[in-house]
This record gives C-alpha cells, sequence and structure tokens, in this order.
C-alpha cells in the first residue's frame, strides 16, 4: 500500500505519508457487508518541521501544537462504518468504473453518534464522507477518501477542516463476522454480497474468526 493525506490548510501542504491502511470489513448479524477501514498516519514531523508562523491566529497553523499529537488516527467508532453491500446490492470488486461510498452527511441532525472516531489535534470528529474505489489494472485498488472535521477538542462545533487521502495498492485484509455465525454461514452469505468469495478462506485475526484475503 502507497497513501498520503492531506489537512486542509495546515502546515505542511505536502501532506504527511501514511504508515498504517487496513482495509477490513465486517457481516453484520442481518447478512450486510460493511467497510471499516483503519488509517493511521506517520508522525506529523516524520518528513519536516515547519516553521512557526509568527503572526499565526488559529491552532490549526501551529507545527508545534500538531507535533504535540505525534500522529492522526481514523477507525470506526463503535464496529462498522461504510455500510457496502446487502444481499439486495452486492459489491464487485472486479467492476472497473468507480464506486462510492458515503456516511454521516452535513448538515447533521442533534445528538448525532458518528461512524467515525479521530484523534488528530486531541479526539476531533469527522463527518460528510466519501470514499470512492477504483480498481488498478493489477487487481489491487486506489480509495480516494475525504471527509470535514471539527476540532471537537478544542471547543468547536463547525466543520471548518477538512482532509484528503489518497490510497493506492489497497487490497481487503480480512471480513470479520458474528460470533453465533460459523465459516460455512459467513462465506454463504458472502456469496450474494461480492463477486470474489472464493478469495476469502477461514483464519483467524486478532484470536477471532474471520475470513481472510487471499487473492492476488
Amino acid at each position: 500500500m502507497r497513501g498520503r493525506i492531506w489537512f486542509q490548510d495546515n502546515p505542511w501542504p505536502e501532506g504527511h505519508a501514511i504508515a498504517t491502511f487496513e482495509w477490513t470489513a465486517g457481516l453484520d448479524d442481518n447478512g450486510h457487508l460493511w467497510f471499516d477501514p483503519v488509517l493511521i498516519t506517520e508522525d506529523y514531523d516524520a518528513e519536516r518541521m515547519p516553521e512557526e508562523p509568527p503572526d499565526r491566529t488559529r491552532e490549526w497553523d501551529s507545527p508545534e501544537l500538531w507535533t504535540n499529537y505525534e500522529g492522526c488516527l481514523i477507525e470506526p467508532l463503535d464496529y462498522h462504518a461504510f455500510l457496502a453491500a446487502t444481499p439486495g446490492s452486492p459489491f464487485s470488486f472486479t467492476a472497473t468504473e468507480p464506486r462510492t461510498l458515503t456516511l454521516d452527511p452535513l448538515p447533521e441532525p442533534p445528538d448525532t453518534r458518528h461512524a467515525f472516531q479521530l484523534q488528530l489535534l486531541g479526539h476531533d470528529t469527522c463527518a460528510d464522507h466519501t470514499f470512492v474505489i477504483t480498481r488498478q489494472p493489477d487487481g489491487h485498488h486506489r480509495i480516494d477518501w475525504t471527509a470535514r472535521i471539527a476540532l471537537a477538542y478544542a471547543g468547536e462545533t463547525e466543520y471548518l477542516h477538512a482532509f484528503r487521502a489518497e490510497l493506492h495498492d489497497c487490497a481487503p485484509t480480512h471480513i470479520t463476522y458474528p460470533a453465533e455465525m460459523t465459516p460455512d454461514q459467513a462465506h454463504h452469505h458472502l456469496t450474494d454480497l461480492i463477486d470474489i468469495p472464493h478469495h476469502f478462506t477461514p483464519a483467524k485475526a486478532d484470536g477471532r474468526p474471520v475470513l481472510r484475503y487471499t487473492g492476488p
């Protein structure tokens, strides 16, 4: 996997390298498939440390403040994030046209529980996600992920900031499934949900049974 993320108008216009991207997925009790990606950046100052602007008016503009938080983590808050497929609407890993998933659109209703948690400059909030998946000629995928950011840790409620991530050579890692399902039952659900169920085989991840991706 190769990847980079840009936080709009932060002190690093060239963006930050992505250290880890896990394209995990999960089946729920209804036999629906969800994508549950996890993204971790390198330390913000891993490539260079900008000078502190003498006339800065926002904490967002301070390299020193950013480096206090080391790097960024984006992961599902509860368990599942993007609904990817249902028995009546499967997901194709081999389709050549891009597929777009969206989540937590803005404006949001009161007391929204967001699908993702964001550790950026503290425990912040992200919403209005767009997740675009494009198949590469080698069978891997490019993923373009954008979202809006509110600096909730600093008390902000408006989504004044944004990120854009670009990831290349991505492949799914594994698919989790409920404890009451057997591997055969989980695999049977997959036949109605994706076009490459034969590329997922029983395995274990973090001590729990999964269907691990074994494709090209």
